[in-house]
C-alpha cells in the first residue's frame, strides 16, 4: 500500500512539475536570454577604409563569435590585408569600384603630403587652400574617391543582388560619409552609425541631434576649450555656422551629390540625404570623457573608446625589446602614423636632428625609406610596432604623433605624456585636450626646429607634472570603462536596437525642423502676444486720456 502510494505522489510530482514549473522556469529564461536569436549584421566602412575600417569591426568580430552571421561589404581598391585576417569570421562581399588599390594609395599620399605642409592644421586652413591643392583634395583625391565609390556600389548589380538576398536584420556603418545610411535605406533595413571621432557639435547636432551649446561646447578645430571669453564664443559661433552650413553640407559631406544619387537609383528620394542620417539608431562616438569636456548627450549616442587595452595577441621583436629595456633615461615614442607617409628628407632630418641632442633613446616607427637620413646613436626605426604594447612598456617615458584620434587615447591610456603635431582634422582638437590636462605640449610642423623641438621633448619627458597629468588621465579612462572590451559593449547596444528598435532613444529634436527646434515660433508668438498686451494697453490708455481731456474742456465751457 505504502509502494502504491508513493508512486502515485511520485507520478503527481512529476506532472505538476512539467504542467506548472518547467513551463514557468523557460518562459522566465527565454526572457532573460534574448541574445538566443541570431541575426544577420552588414558591415560597411570600406569606401573610407583604414582606421574607419579598423574601428568598426571590432564590434562585429564579438558578433561573430557569438554566432551571429558578419557580412564585411568592402571595396575592390581596398588593400587585401585590410580585410583578409577577419576571413575565419565573417563572410565578404567585394564591390567593383572604378578606383585601383594604386589609385587609392596615390590619393592617401596626396593627401598626406598636403598635410605635411600645415596648411591644413588649422580652422580655416581648407577655405584658405589655393586652388591647385584644393584639387588635389577634393576633385582628385579622397573626396571624390569616397563619392566615386558610393556610386560604383549602386551600380554593381550583382553586389547589390547579392546583399538584398541575404536579408539583414542590421547595417552598422561609418559615419564620415552619407553611403551607409543610402546603402540601408536601399537594403530596407534600420542602421547604426559609428566615427572615429570625438562628437563634432555642428555635424552631429544636425545629425544625430546632440544639443547644441555654442556658448562651452566648443566647435571643431578652433583650438578652444570649455571655457571661453566673450571673443572666443563670437569666433565659435561663426565656426559653428561654416561648418554646420557651409564646409559639411557642400564640401567634404556635399549633400547635394549623394541626394543626386539617391534619385538615380530610386533609393527612397522623398527623404533627402540630411534627413536620412537622422534615422540611425545609434551613434557611436570615438572617446571618453576622462579627456573630453563635458557636454549634454542624448541616450543614442554613446562614448566608446575601441582601444582602451592592451591586445593579448601583441608581441615585440626582440631587438626592439632589448632597445628599450636597456634605456637608462627613458625612451620617445614617435610615429606620425601609416597614412602620413610623404615625409620629406628635410622635414625628416630635422626630427633625426632634434633627436641627436637628447639624452633619452628615440624608437622612430615610420614605413617610409629613411636611410638617407643621418640619424644619432640613440635612434631605432622600426618600420611596424604594436603601439599600444610599446607605450606600456615602463622605460617609455613620453609619445611624438601628430595626435590622431586613437593614437592620443592610446597614449593617454598608458598614462604617457605627449608632444603633438598637430596636422588636420580631429587632431588640433585633440592636443587642445591634452594639453588643458596639462599632459603635454603642442607645436607647428611648420616652424619647428631641431632645437625647438628637443627643447619640447625633455620638458615633456623630464618635468614631472606632466607624467602625474597624464597617469590621472588614464586612471580616470579605466574607471570609466565599464566592460572588459569596449567591443563587447558596442556589439551589446548592437543588438539591443536590433532586438527592440531604437525609438525609445531617439530624442524629438530629430524630428522637429530649424523653427521648432529653436522655439523661434515660440519666441514670435511671445513677442507678438507681447507687442499686443503693449499695444493695447497703449490703446486703452489713449482713449482714457482722450475722455478725461474732453471732459476737461466741457467742464470748462460750462463755468463759462
Amino acid at each position: 500500500m505504502a509502494t502504491t502510494m508513493s508512486a502515485v505522489l511520485l507520478l503527481f510530482l512529476t506532472v505538476f512539475s512539467s504542467v506548472f514549473v518547467l513551463p514557468a522556469l523557460t518562459s522566465d529564461d527565454a526572457g532573460n536570454k534574448p541574445g538566443a536569436d541570431k541575426y544577420k549584421f552588414l558591415y560597411f566602412a570600406s569606401i573610407t577604409g583604414g582606421s574607419h575600417y579598423f574601428n568598426l569591426v571590432a564590434s562585429g568580430r564579438v558578433l561573430a563569435r557569438q554566432g551571429h552571421r558578419v557580412v564585411s561589404l568592402v571595396s575592390s581598391s581596398n588593400p587585401t590585408s585590410h580585410w583578409e585576417k577577419d576571413s575565419s569570421l565573417f563572410s565578404f562581399v567585394v564591390f567593383n569600384s572604378s578606383w585601383t588599390k594604386q589609385n587609392r594609395s596615390d590619393a592617401t599620399d596626396s593627401l598626406s603630403a598636403s598635410v605635411l605642409t600645415g596648411s591644413l592644421n588649422h580652422f580655416w586652413g581648407h577655405l584658405l587652400l589655393d586652388p591647385v591643392t584644393r584639387r588635389k583634395l577634393d576633385a582628385d583625391g579622397m573626396m571624390q574617391m569616397w563619392r566615386d565609390e558610393c556610386a560604383d556600389l549602386f551600380a554593381d548589380s550583382a553586389s547589390m543582388k547579392r546583399l538584398r538576398e541575404e536579408k539583414f536584420d542590421m547595417l552598422v556603418g561609418d559615419e564620415f560619409i552619407a553611403c551607409s545610411p543610402m546603402l540601408a535605406q536601399a537594403l530596407d533595413i534600420p542602421f547604426v552609425l559609428n566615427s572615429v571621432f570625438f562628437a563634432i557639435p555642428s555635424r552631429h547636432a544636425m545629425w544625430s541631434g546632440l544639443p547644441l551649446a555654442p556658448s562651452y561646447v566648443p566647435e571643431r578645430a578652433m583650438g578652444l576649450t570649455d571655457r571661453m571669453t566673450f571673443l572666443q564664443r563670437v569666433q565659435n559661433v561663426l565656426g559653428h555656422f561654416y561648418l554646420g552650413n557651409i564646409l559639411f553640407p557642400l564640401g567634404s559631406c556635399n549633400f547635394k551629390v549623394f541626394d543626386k544619387l539617391k534619385v538615380k537609383y530610386n533609393i527612397k528620394p522623398e527623404i533627402s540625404t540630411l534627413e536620412s542620417h537622422k534615422q540611425a539608431l545609434l551613434y557611436f562616438m570615438h572617446g571618453s570623457f576622462g579627456l573630453e569636456f563635458p557636454r549634454p548627450m542624448n541616450p543614442n549616442t554613446i562614448y566608446v573608446l575601441y582601444n582602451g587595452g592592451l591586445d593579448p595577441n601583441q608581441t615585440l621583436d626582440k631587438e626592439v625589446a632589448k632597445f628599450l629595456d636597456s634605456a637608462p633615461d627613458g625612451v620617445l615614442l614617435f610615429s606620425l602614423g601609416s597614412n602620413v607617409r610623404m615625409l620629406g628628407p628635410k622635414q625628416a632630418q630635422i626630427f633625426a636632428d632634434a633627436f641627436n641632442m637628447l639624452p633619452h633613446r628615440v624608437l622612430w616607427q615610420s614605413g617610409a625609406d629613411l636611410t638617407a637620413l643621418k640619424l644619432g646613436e640613440n635612434t631605432m626605426v622600426a618600420k611596424w610596432l604594436p603601439l599600444t604594447y610599446v607605450m606600456e612598456q615602463p622605460n617609455v617615458r613620453a609619445y611624438l604623433s601628430h595626435a590622431a584620434s586613437f593614437s592620443m587615447n592610446e597614449a593617454m591610456w598608458a598614462g604617457l605624456p605627449m608632444v603633438g603635431l598637430p596636422l588636420f582634422e580631429e587632431q588640433m582638437d585633440d592636443m587642445v585636450r591634452v594639453e588643458s590636462r596639462g599632459a603635454g605640449l603642442t607645436l607647428d610642423i611648420t616652424t619647428i626646429t631641431p632645437e625647438t623641438l628637443s627643447h619640447a621633448i625633455r620638458r615633456v619627458m623630464t618635468e614631472p607634472g606632466f607624467r602625474k597629468n597624464a597617469q590621472h588621465v588614464s586612471q580616470i579612462m579605466r574607471d570609466l570603462q565599464n566592460t572588459p572590451s569596449p567591443a563587447d559593449n558596442v556589439a551589446r547596444w548592437i543588438l539591443h536596437v536590433t532586438r527592440f528598435g531604437g525609438e525609445h532613444l531617439r530624442p524629438a529634436v530629430l524630428d522637429l525642423n530649424f523653427v521648432q527646434r529653436n522655439l523661434l515660433d515660440v519666441y514670435l508668438f511671445l513677442a507678438v502676444a507681447l507687442a499686443s498686451v503693449i499695444f493695447v494697453n497703449l490703446a486703452v490708455c489713449r482713449l482714457c486720456c482722450r475722455c478725461l481731456c474732453r471732459r476737461g474742456r466741457s467742464g470748462h465751457f460750462k463755468k463759462e
